[in-house]
């Protein structure tokens, strides 16, 4: 009887959380294969449990409160009809880890009550993605125009791809990223001794503001925003390294 039950959100569900039984999973994974929009969909809810994972390592051993598991807060989207998955489970992220500092704006431009802020998304980027050895990148240095290309068509907004070289750092590459609301990118660099920097890219909001500093442990990252794109940098330095930079980057897109 379990196995000829239609397959509903609450398999999908279990699924992305890896809780089915090895029969019933057989049966999903088939009925997806013969649903495709419903496949891309848990992919995608699958890479955002993977990335949750990464980010909330060091929380593993603290229970997660009922009122955050996927399915709860599914009910709660259909309730309120506010945000999409991924910007909800980006949510459960936040909570859970306490933020990566404030945030100060100029003019109209505001952040959701409880949405992750680029701050987030960067370290979060930077944590999955700066140890990575084999894959760092999805667009290596060599195809460089490409790459700003690339982005900018995704992101909606042009790029150029800061020279750092005068600050000891060569381009590694980029790559596409989930962002706050919409695509967003990271650009990679590493200096001579294997440390890496990144440079997370969102597209703006139609406002400015001052440079803002955050730490979480060792990494500290530097924000700042303009008419056309969002900036965090970020790396293993103080806030007078990124602060200098910065500076380098910030008048390509003046």
């Amino acid at each position: 009887m379990q196995k000829t039950r239609p397959v509903g959100e609450d398999d999908l569900t279990a699924y992305v959380d890896g809780e089915l039984a090895e029969d019933r999973r057989a049966l999903v994974e088939k009925w997806l294969e013969d649903h495709p929009d419903a496949k891309r969909r848990v992919q995608h809810d699958i890479e955002i449990r993977n990335t949750l994972q990464d980010a909330l390592a060091p929380l593993a051993d603290v229970p997660l409160p009922d009122r955050f598991r996927v399915d709860n807060v599914r009910a709660s989207l259909r309730r309120e009809n506010l945000f999409g998955l991924r910007r909800m489970a980006a949510v459960v992220a936040l909570i859970a880890i306490g933020g990566a500092g404030g945030w100060f704006l100029r003019g109209n431009a505001t952040v959701p009550t409880g949405a992750p802020t680029e701050i987030d998304q960067a370290l979060a980027a930077y944590r999955v993605y700066v140890p990575e050895k084999l894959h760092p990148v999805e667009v290596s240095a060599d195809a460089r125009d490409h790459l700003g290309v690339w982005l900018g068509k995704r992101i909606g907004s042009p790029i150029s791809i800061p020279d750092l070289t005068s600050e000891g750092l060569e381009l590694v590459g980029g790559r596409l990223l989930p962002g706050t609301d919409g695509p967003a990118g990271q650009l990679m660099y590493q200096a001579a001794d294997g440390s890496r920097v990144t440079l997370y890219l969102e597209r703006g909001r139609g406002s400015e503001s001052a440079f803002v500093f955050s730490r979480k442990g060792k990494v500290g990252a530097l924000a700042w925003r303009s008419p056309e794109l969002n900036f965090v940098l970020a790396g293993e330095m103080d806030r007078e390294n990124l602060m200098r930079i910065a500076h380098v980057i910030y008048p390509v897109h003046l």
